[in-house]
């Protein structure tokens, strides 16, 4: 029988199907990678189609059953009170013999960064959030907000930052001319992109890639560092004294881990675990 383990963010979401109990390592699973979904932004009509059209992918480029898949846990983006159960009936219209239990991405970032340890657990991707966790559930947690209200330390806000410096002229010139110019953007097309898309968010998040080429420019790092301090001093420091050792999931963490390391020295903590996505963490932690 197989476990589905499944990682989902708003980017990208991972299907990774373990050969349980036989497979007693991450060597024995497989995994595929499709269109991410967040069922907090979604409809339960988009949210049914997009889980269906990725499920039936996933079984058909494996040859697995469906009716082989016993257990599933789910850990995705927007999948709050009230929405886990979109995701729930979606999964289980097509694995219908399933156990499914499905929870947000914050708990599985901490289940995949701390396993059964206590600790601070943060995400640090397109969105960013954390919590205070005690090895098995949540039990502190800042609000996110999303990138209009909060999402301090994520690629979303951290690209807000750095357009917002290319479009009031606060970055030095020559970075604005070769920003301009390597990404083909003007300020009527940056306003279209986050006021007008579907997906705004994304969007700002992509900026990542032109700002990681500009690390080498001083006002740049200030913007990237800036961006994790605001997180910092903004959700962590909420969690006390007990714990100083911050572990982080995601892409802009992975990246960005000197900028991070710096950031966090500053507010008198260190980091600790950095992963990039926390699928091999969470196959660990449901094996163990």
């Amino acid at each position: 029988m197989i476990t589905l383990i499944v990682d989902s963010g708003s980017t990208k979401t991972s299907w990774c199907f373990a050969f349980l109990p036989d497979t007693k390592s991450a060597d024995g699973a497989r995994t595929v990678t499709t269109e991410g979904l967040n069922p907090a932004v979604m409809s339960a009509e988009e949210v049914e189609e997009k889980i269906a059209k990725a499920l039936n992918h996933c079984l058909q480029s494996l040859s697995i059953s469906a009716a082989d898949v016993d257990n599933v846990f789910f850990y995705g983006a927007g999948c709050i009170a009230g929405r886990a159960g979109v995701v729930s009936e979606s999964i289980s219209s097509i694995l219908v013999d399933a156990k499914i239990y499905v929870a947000d991405d914050l708990l599985g970032a901490a289940r995949a960064l701390c396993g059964h340890k206590s600790g601070i657990a943060c995400i640090l991707g397109t969105g960013s959030n954390s919590c205070l966790y005690d090895g098995e559930n949540i039990v502190a947690h800042t609000p996110a907000l999303g990138y209009v209200l909060g999402d301090e330390g994520s690629g979303a806000v951290l690209g807000r930052k750095f357009l917002n410096a290319v479009l009031k002229q606060t970055l030095p010139e020559n970075i604005r001319k070769r920003f301009l110019q390597e990404s083909g953007l003007d300020m009527a097309e940056v306003i279209n992109r986050v006021y007008r898309s579907p997906a705004p968010n994304r969007f700002l998040a992509s900026m990542s890639k032109y700002i990681h080429g500009y690390l080498d420019e001083k006002e740049v790092r200030d913007i990237v560092i800036d961006n994790f301090e605001d997180f910092i001093r903004n959700n962590i420091l909420a969690y006390g004294d007990e714990f100083r050792t911050i572990n982080v999931v995601g892409s802009i963490a992975y990246h960005y881990k000197e900028q991070l390391t710096e950031a966090a020295s500053r507010n008198g903590f260190q980091i600790g675990k950095i992963i990039k996505s926390p699928i091999e963490g969470l196959i660990e932690y449901h094996m163990s």
